[in-house]
């Protein structure tokens, strides 16, 4: 397809420009996709507020990696099972032959994107013609939250904690609920994030306004610890675990929230190290967040024998989990579009999105 296009071209802080640029150009093994809805991400407010090298966005690329889209040309090496007029999801990190470096660049602020050696189910996903086109566009955060809540596979009968209330928290307790797992419970400072996720049926503990480790304990009791009864022990030890605690100096006998999986969304250092401090015999911590300095782990962490996972994109099978959570809409997950706005509009969504004061969650381009 010969032409121009109306695209998002970052250029660095504070300074994209919607430009008319070329429509990429297909060779026989590529398709070429039409933008019907984008999603500003994390990734793309950090480029834009600080500088796109370590988001992976770089200067004089078309900006964008969530949304969804139609095929509208395929090469004539491509498959039959991806025809045009399909309704696709575009995977960003295996878009084109460069891999990961361009995910970030895929080009979803701009009316068209390329698929490199397009293949369903692996670069290409279809997705029901009558999916609403709202939830369509959320499968790229809501599978980064989704993977990165169950990759520890937890079980129905779990006690869950997502620390932070932004997309991939409320994406990772969407990603729970509909995986079938009861007890969820969404911990961030703000009320208006933790309205959201109560509507998307998490339970919540406000950190700003409660005690987080009383709140949790609260709501799903007590861990027991069978190995240590601290009823037969010695009056001398327990004078002296007494005046320890008292200094806020022991956390042998003190009492931990009964909490399976703690998956860390929010990026905030003290909220992490004190949910690290409540483990409790294979504690399960998976983090999601990315941390712009080095974590100092208290040197006691051993004594609650946690297991420690990172989480970053999503495999196959969680991106299909995902897409049949939006064609079925399984969970109110919508409540997370706070605002939308059209590519004209580009410069005015980035800000919104961009500013915590707008108190937007997800904001949509609208093609």
């Amino acid at each position: 397809m010969e032409g121009k296009m109306k695209a998002a071209v970052y250029y660095g802080i504070k300074n994209i420009a919607l430009e008319e640029v070329d429509i990429p150009q297909i060779t026989e093994n590529d398709i070429l996709v039409r933008m019907v809805k984008a999603g500003i991400c994390g990734s793309d407010t950090g480029a834009f507020l600080h500088g796109g090298v370590r988001y992976g966005v770089w200067d004089g690329m078309v900006q964008g990696h969530e949304g969804v889209g139609r095929i509208v040309e395929k090469g004539a090496n491509v498959a039959d099972d991806l025809q045009i007029g399909d309704l696709v999801f575009v995977e960003p990190m295996r878009a084109h032959k460069a891999g990961k470096i361009e995910a970030d660049v895929l080009g979803t602020f701009g009316e068209y994107i390329l698929v490199q050696d397009a293949k369903k189910d692996d670069n290409v996903y279809t997705i029901k013609p009558d999916t609403d086109l709202d939830l369509a566009a959320l499968i790229e955060p809501l599978a980064v939250g989704t993977q990165g809540a169950l990759c520890t596979n937890p079980q129905p009968e779990d006690n869950v904690v997502v620390l932070g209330a932004g997309t991939i928290g409320l994406c990772a307790a969407a990603g729970l609920i509909n995986h079938g797992v009861k007890n969820v419970v969404v911990v961030d400072r703000n009320e208006w994030k933790l309205e959201i996720a109560r509507k998307i049926g998490a339970k919540t503990v406000n950190s700003r306004e409660e005690n987080v480790g009383e709140k949790l304990v609260e709501i799903f009791g007590s861990f027991v610890n069978t190995a240590t009864r601290m009823q037969y022990a010695d009056p001398r030890i327990m004078k002296q675990l007494m005046a320890m605690n008292t200094a806020g100096a022991s956390r042998v006998s003190g009492v931990k929230p009964n909490v399976q999986l703690y998956v860390d969304c929010a990026g905030a250092k003290d909220l992490l190290m004190q949910s690290l401090a409540f483990a409790a015999e294979g504690t399960k911590y998976v983090v999601v967040s990315v941390y712009s300095e080095p974590l100092e782990i208290n040197g006691s962490i051993f004594m609650g024998e946690p297991q420690l996972i990172g989480s970053a994109g999503y495999r196959p099978a969680t991106i299909k989990e995902v897409i049949d959570h939006v064609e079925n809409e399984r969970t109110p997950i919508r409540n997370i579009i706070t605002a939308q706005y059209s590519i004209d509009e580009f410069n005015t969504a980035m800000e919104k999105a961009a500013y915590k004061e707008n108190k937007n969650i997800k904001v949509l381009i609208n093609f």
